[in-house]
């Protein structure tokens, strides 16, 4: 099967209507729907029918999808430009690297952040004397937001840990407000960073370490920092003593990690029992997506889906609509780990891409944007697929709240999949205007309830349907040269270094007081 033969079913069903094609689904309604740890993934609204299914199925076979995801979690080189595995599974047991040097690292790792945390949380670890009441995550991308995002999403379930809070900006009130109101001598400052050299990151520790040398004693500053790490020299010289820097390996990408030991303010905050439910949520997942036939595999329809969108039908970008408050930063956390991982246009090869890359992802949280943006995703001439993410349960409350939360998911998949079309015996004038199209696809997420499992799962889920995504485009998931770009001209700039710029730069550091020093 060839992405011309996808693009010709495209065509096809682009010249009917979408709700002819939900219609038409008849009894096997039911068979649109999937199921795995606890999501549910209902792709009834897609514009999609059998015969395209199958010929996308057929497709994904064609390029041994099986065989790569194999070496996926086999412990494959599937990093080929940087010749490494991606064994973020490893940390929810996802990945084979029984007996290896990694299956080692993994297991003492574990051991070590979970006792960290017991200590930290019993009261037993205190630096100046004190309890440690606050924990500060201290680091960027994948490093900031998986952390964050969790931290947020699992809140209720910490149970009387310590609060987090999170740093990632160089701007320095970010710091101010994760210290305000907080006891210096009861602070921790987890410093996330693999090479313990990412700018943004660095600045902000030094920073941290400036702000509490007010409070402290020197011989004490040290004790009021972790990390996560591959350099436990560099963190040494910072001031944070081995037994305290927690492995960070390098065959775990960033925007992979918070299963790692960059979960460990989770690990402190929530509760290691609630950190390792997490991850056995994912774990389940990964079985799923390892041992599920590829047409009732969550993380495969999903992203074989998003790729149909994106370049069979042309859909250049997705919307992610989270109706949970807890899930609020879940659209920040998959523009990342979607577009940092997909935003190529090279393939493995290093040959031109015979396709785009991934499409761009942005949303928000559920009601919110209903009054915002969704105005243009219903009457706007751009037509994007969005993602509804949602919690089951929420559907049978006997709390109003959480059943209207559920109604206006449902109502917003329903208007855009109909749209309304009013005619001047009923409206007047005003009949175009209140007109909306219609004929726009959208997918359901639901999870059973939100709970540290099912979060795991849908975070599993993501990742393995980004790598699926990868697969049909012929790119590298696991690289980002684009990002380590924008850092070398950064550190140009900081040295003055600047005499290959281009004019515009130049005389914006000129005239801003910047260029010359």
């Amino acid at each position: 099967m060839s992405l011309d033969a996808l693009k010709t079913h495209a065509d096809r069903l682009a010249g009917g209507s979408l709700r002819s094609i939900v219609d038409g689904r008849g009894d096997a309604l039911s068979d649109w729907v999937f199921n795995a740890a606890g999501v549910e993934l209902d792709l009834t609204k897609q514009c999609l029918d059998p015969a395209a299914l199958t010929a996308l199925l057929d497709f994904a076979e064609g390029l041994n999808l099986s065989s790569h995801r194999d070496a996926l979690l086999s412990g494959g080189i599937v990093n080929a430009t940087e010749g490494r595995p991606a064994l973020h599974m490893a940390y929810r047991e996802g990945a084979k690297i029984d007996g290896s040097d990694a299956a080692e690292l993994v297991e003492r790792t574990q051991a070590q952040t979970r006792e960290f945390a017991r200590a930290v949380r019993a009261g037993e670890y205190q630096p100046s004397g004190k309890a440690i009441s606050r924990v500060v995550n201290i680091g960027i991308g994948g490093s900031d937001l998986g952390p964050r995002l969790i931290a947020d999403a699992l809140a209720e379930f910490a149970d009387g840990g310590p609060e987090m809070r999170f740093v990632a900006s160089l701007d320095p009130s970010d710091l101010r407000l994760a210290v305000e109101g907080a006891d210096p001598e009861s602070i921790l400052f987890i410093v996330a960073s693999k090479s313990f050299s990412t700018q943004e990151t660095l600045m902000g520790a030094e920073a941290a370490r400036a702000w509490l040398s007010a409070y402290v004693a020197e011989d004490r500053l040290g004790g009021h920092f972790a990390a996560a790490s591959a350099a436990p020299d560099k963190a040494a010289a910072f001031g944070i003593p081995a037994e305290r820097v927690f492995d960070f390996p390098d065959w775990v990408g960033g925007r992979y990690s918070v299963w790692s030991a960059v979960g460990l303010s989770l690990e402190i905050g929530l509760g290691p029992e609630v950190f390792a439910a997490f991850r056995e949520g994912a774990r389940q997942m990964d079985t799923h997506f390892a041992t599920a036939p590829l047409a009732q595999n969550l993380p495969v329809l999903k992203g074989l889906v998003d790729a149909w969108n994106r370049v069979a039908l042309g859909y250049p970008s997705r919307c992610v609509a989270a109706y949970s408050a807890r899930l609020g930063k879940l659209a920040d956390y998959l523009q990342q780990l979607e577009m940092e991982s997909l935003g190529k246009s090279v393939t493995v090869d290093g040959e031109p891409a015979p396709t785009a890359g991934g499409a761009l992802v942005w949303g928000g949280a559920g009601t919110e944007i209903q009054h915002s943006f969704f105005q243009w995703l219903h009457q706007g001439k751009d037509i994007v697929p969005v993602d509804f993410i949602g919690v089951k349960r929420h559907f049978a409350s006997e709390d109003a709240r959480e059943r209207a939360l559920a109604a206006n998911m449902a109502a917003q998949g329903a208007a855009l999949l109909d749209g309304r079309q009013l005619d001047t015996a009923d409206e007047g004038e005003l009949a175009s205007h209140k007109s909306m199209p219609g004929g726009r696809p959208s997918a359901m997420l639901l999870l059973d309830d939100l709970n540290p499992a099912t979060l795991g799962a849908l975070i599993a889920l993501h990742e393995h349907k980004v790598f699926v995504e990868g697969v049909v485009y012929g790119i590298n998931p696991y690289d980002q040269w684009g990002v380590e770009l924008g850092k070398v001209l950064t550190t140009g700039i900081l040295k003055g270094d600047t005499k290959e710029y281009d004019a515009s730069t130049k005389a914006l550091l000129d005239r801003t007081g910047f260029g010359g020093r």
